[in-house]
């Protein structure tokens, strides 16, 4: 049984399409689909037709997410702030992080200024995640 989506595009913004500058500051920021105050701002950067979700996701300052995973191959580039990874270490504005698809990981967390960090995956937005409680890797 699928769960209905947390997020969904917000209105407005600048238009998406096919081979076009996307200025990430002029990026709408999604919006929660129950009217709920997010936890974290989210950002989709290209249009649903895109094979790809990329979008830039920002923690509040001392933000802890949950342990999670993807069920696709994703990358991450920090742009701003320390973004930490439990069993992993921090990563600094600049840095890449990359994780094999069905690999649980986390909390994810964000340093006492916040972070703000890209997140690249196939798919569409919003993004799945998987159960922590059922990974591939440990199947």
């Amino acid at each position: 049984m699928t769960n209905p989506p947390l997020w969904r595009r917000g209105d407005g913004g600048p238009d998406l399409g096919p081979q076009r500058v996307i200025t990430i500051d002029e990026a709408t920021p999604a919006v929660t689909t129950d009217g709920s105050v997010p936890r974290i701002g989210l950002k989709p950067l290209v249009a649903d037709e895109c094979d790809y979700v990329v979008m830039t996701f920002e923690f509040p300052p001392d933000y802890c997410g949950v342990v999670h995973w993807h069920p696709e191959d994703t990358v991450y580039i920090v742009r701003r702030g320390e973004f930490i990874v439990d069993g992993e270490g921090t990563y600094l504005p600049g840095d890449l992080r990359w994780v094999k698809a069905g690999t649980p990981y986390g909390p994810e967390r964000a340093g006492p200024d916040g972070c703000e960090v890209i997140l690249i995956t196939k798919g569409t937005f919003p993004p799945e995640n998987g159960d922590p409680d059922n990974p591939p890797s440990s199947r």
